[in-house]
């Protein structure tokens, strides 16, 4: 019996883990090889860039290239990527052999047609995932939570602890700032009106908007990037916002006295192949590749983005799993985003989100 960093136990998965590592890299090589033959040198990526780019790069791009001899390419896609990959396809101009894409585009993109390759995942490569993190199409590798923080000095008894604390601007005053996104945004909106976690969805939306209309006048900031939102955590121009896990670790590590607080949703990043992609078949090695638990252990280690590989924690050391979306303690109190609601009501509730905007 095997211990792994976190307390877990493996009792006899060690020793079957290990031969399934090892006939990992055997099909990774054997899928090297047919790529080679077929005159393939390079893969392209299309990610989100920045910070969470440079993460890949050293825990997946890097390592791939000197285990296989592929190089891989990264581009930046688009903040919404979904118009870029529906007119690649459509077009059949493959300037992306895969992209990264969270719950919501993958939803958008299955509501409009058929625009993935299958990845052909197996028991082997998934028997260590998080529920709810891989499809046919998809494969999830990067969680991060939609979550609260506050700046600690603004309140020295301690802050809001849950949505309708944060909309309680009796008890907690301050400047406060939400993202300008109906997605997320109108969640938060329906968990401070005392909706349960488990009943979100569908999102009671005339609901939502009358909970937003009640706290718009205490709204200092509607931010609209993440590194807009670590600026607002890292400055004294707001006492408490919404934020993105990894802005929010960002800010704390830059030295930010900002508390936390693991109240909200979840949301997967992960990667997708476009259908008809000539480079499919060394682009599924590499998925298959980024749900190993070491690799997405080296990812979090560089990025505060919860792996889906639930034994990456085992190559983490406990400090850093605890700043983590998917960690135990940390992810009980988040709720999954329902991508498959987004993905049918998108456009409408964009259209009235801008709108509440300028009322």
């Amino acid at each position: 019996m095997t211990s792994g960093r976190m307390g877990q136990t493996f009792p006899t998965l060690l020793t079957r883990r290990s031969v399934l590592a090892g006939s990992g890299a055997c099909g990774l090589m054997a899928a090297a090889r047919r790529a080679r033959a077929e005159g393939v040198s390079a893969l392209t990526i299309a990610d989100v860039g920045a910070e969470p780019s440079a993460a890949m790069r050293r825990a997946f791009y890097e390592p791939f290239e000197k285990e296989t001899g592929i190089r891989v390419i990264a581009v930046p896609h688009a903040a919404d990527p979904v118009t870029q990959f529906r007119l690649m396809v459509e077009t059949r101009s493959y300037i992306w052999d895969l992209c990264m894409l969270n719950t919501e585009h993958v939803a958008r993109l299955q509501h409009d047609g058929r625009y993935f390759e299958p990845l052909h995942l197996t028991p082997a490569d998934t028997a260590d995932l998080l529920p709810g993190m891989f499809s046919d199409v998809w494969l999830g590798f990067s969680v991060y939570a939609v979550m609260m923080a506050w700046q600690t000095a603004s309140f020295p008894k301690g802050g809001p602890s849950s949505w309708p604390e944060f909309w309680d601007v009796g008890r907690f005053p301050g400047r406060r700032s939400l993202c300008r996104s109906p997605a997320a945004t109108l969640e938060l909106a329906l968990l401070a009106d005392g909706v349960p976690p488990d009943r979100l969805y569908p999102l009671d939306v005339d609901r939502a908007f009358s909970s937003l209309a009640r706290l718009r006048d205490h709204v200092a900031i509607w931010w609209s990037s993440g590194a807009q939102n670590t600026l607002l955590l890292e400055s004294d121009e707001v006492d408490l916002s919404d934020t993105w896990s990894s802005r929010a670790q960002a800010a704390v590590s830059a030295g930010a006295p900002v508390t936390l607080v693991w109240n909200g949703l979840y949301v997967t990043d992960g990667w997708c192949i476009p259908t008809g992609c000539p480079r499919a078949g060394i682009a599924r090695a590499f998925v298959r590749y980024c749900a190993r638990a070491d690799r997405q252990a080296e990812y979090a280690r560089h990025i505060a983005n919860g792996p889906t590989n639930r034994r990456a924690f085992s190559y983490l050391a406990p400090e850093r799993a605890a700043v983590l979306p998917t960690a135990p303690e940390n992810f009980k109190g988040l709720t999954k985003f329902d991508a498959a609601w987004w993905g049918e009501n998108t456009g409408w509730v964009a259209e009235r989100f801008e709108e509440f905007m300028l009322e």
